[in-house]
């Protein structure tokens, strides 16, 4: 994993996220080009919204 330079501060913020990665999900699928900026996007909140969830909801 890519060390994330940024954290999720609260579930403002997390929420907000969300919203942005439903936004982003639409717009890309498996044939979308490694270099779009909305991939990059979604891959970049993506890993927040990992980062935030492994602290706040453990799984296990």
């Amino acid at each position: 994993m890519n060390e994330i330079m940024a954290i999720i501060k609260n579930e403002t913020e997390y929420n907000a996220i969300m919203q942005r990665i439903e936004e982003l999900i639409v717009l890309t699928d498996d044939s979308t080009p490694k270099q779009d900026k909305s991939l990059i996007e979604l891959d970049i909140l993506s890993e927040l919204v990992e980062e935030y969830e492994d602290i706040h909801f453990p799984i296990g």
